[in-house]
């Protein structure tokens, strides 16, 4: 086999790999945070998407733009998205890795859990 044709089959499977990786972490903000209305993704192409809880589940781009400034605090540069701008967007480059993906939950989680956020 043609050693860049391998490459490439590494490079698209280590990609499925963290993708997935970076969707479980995503699924699990969603269960964990009630403004995280939905996570979706493939690849490493994902995103979440903000809802004012209630009765009438409404778009909340105020909250999706504040998790994002405050994600650039912690040196994690994200944006928003969607009709409604209220989907953080991540499209990390190829070379993002498991732990990156983990670095990104988690200080999300973070953001997410602060009282200021909430408020």
């Amino acid at each position: 086999m043609d050693p860049a044709v391998a490459a490439r089959r590494r490079r698209r499977l280590g990609i499925s790999v963290v993708g997935e990786r970076l969707l479980r972490g995503l699924e699990y903000l969603r269960d964990r945070h009630g403004p995280v209305g939905d996570a979706r993704g493939r690849g490493l192409f994902s995103g979440i998407e903000f809802m004012r809880e209630g009765e009438d589940l409404e778009p909340a781009a105020e909250l999706a733009d504040a998790a994002v400034q405050r994600m650039r605090d912690h040196g994690i540069l994200l944006s928003t998205d969607g009709p409604d701008h209220n989907v953080i967007k991540m499209k990390p480059p190829l070379v993002f890795s498991e732990a990156d993906a983990d670095l990104l939950v988690s200080n999300l989680d973070s953001v997410l859990s602060e009282t200021a956020f909430l408020s």
